[in-house]
């Protein structure tokens, strides 16, 4: 019998060797195919994870680039900004109370007339202003030279202002005693932005080195620091029962606003290092108040971290 078997064998070994090297061949496909899904597999989540790996990336792009800076001159922010500091200087209420949108009273009316009575005109008015709280507002800085009284050289300063429009979509100026909660928050946080930061820097800057070129503009600049204004405090609120000074130009502990572009010094003092700038319609802290016309402050600065440091008492008022 093994040679019947040997003999088969032989006569059909060449049909044998061909069904091995089929059986062979389908082995190799199939752990061929096994081997390229694989790959496509590995190669279809490496897709994916890049994708969405652009996509963040692209998102997170997205998120810088819509972080919103200052917008120089913008149109309909420029107009009334202009219209509301030429009606100022002019003491034109008639203006005054289109653009604000409310009627001025004797009150208002004798405020306006206190505002800057040095000031002759206020010229070469430029804009900065950045999206407010609500569709079609802005909180906006005002840049402006003013003329003063006897001095030649002009002074750069920097106005705050909020804008914001009325049911009939008329943009109009926001006074402060009529900021709400929101809006303060906001205008407040503002003030810690980069951008507003070095443009308060660069204005403090530019009204040093006119100081320095125009000695009658440095001796005003000084005056407004080394001396108080008596008419700055005729709020009952101004009095503190545990203070010893009987000084009137003493400002509120707590909550205050700066009613101009305000540097704050290390001491009370105008000569002592200055730790930053605020604008007019800043909010400070105030915790102390000193005999020699300065408050004691604080403040949060671009990096978000509460400074203390010290104010004139003349620029600040009541924040409500």
């Amino acid at each position: 019998m093994l040679d019947n078997i040997r003999e088969w064998i032989s006569d059909n070994l060449r049909y044998i060797l061909l069904g091995l090297a089929i059986i062979l061949l389908i082995i190799i496909a199939f752990f061929a195919v096994r081997l390229v899904t694989h790959i496509g597999k590995g190669s279809s989540q490496n897709k994916t994870v890049e994708q969405e790996t652009d996509a963040q990336t692209e998102a997170e792009t997205d998120a810088v680039v819509t972080v919103e800076t200052l917008v120089q001159n913008q149109s309909d922010v420029l107009t009334i900004a202009t219209s509301y500091w030429n009606a100022i200087g002019d003491q034109d209420f008639d203006t005054l109370e289109t653009v604000c949108g409310k009627t001025f009273d004797d009150d208002a009316r004798a405020t306006v007339e206190a505002m800057d009575v040095a000031v002759e005109s206020y010229n070469d008015i430029m804009t900065y202003s950045k999206t407010g709280v609500t569709d079609g507002s802005y909180v906006v800085y005002v840049y402006m030279e003013l003329k003063l009284t006897g001095i030649e050289t002009e002074a750069p300063t920097l106005r705050q202002m909020y804008l914001q429009p009325d049911s009939d979509g008329t943009l109009l100026v926001v006074q402060t005693e009529d900021y709400t909660t929101e809006i303060t928050s906001f205008v407040q946080e503002r003030q810690t932005d980069s951008d507003v930061q070095a443009l308060i820097q660069d204005v403090s800057e530019t009204l040093d080195e006119r100081c320095e070129a125009d000695e009658d503009l440095k001796n005003y600049i000084e005056s407004r620091t080394t001396t108080t204004s008596s008419s700055d405090s005729d709020d009952d609120s101004d009095s503190d029962d545990s203070s010893d000074s009987g000084d009137s130009s003493e400002a509120a502990l707590g909550t205050m606003v700066t009613t101009t572009g305000v540097n704050i010094r290390s001491e009370a003092s105008a000569d002592s290092e200055k730790l930053g700038s605020l604008v007019a319609g800043s909010q400070v802290e105030v915790t102390e108040n000193l005999d020699d016309g300065w408050s004691k402050i604080t403040y949060v600065d671009s990096s978000g971290s509460t400074v203390e440091g010290y104010v004139m008492t003349q620029y600040l008022t009541s924040a409500g």
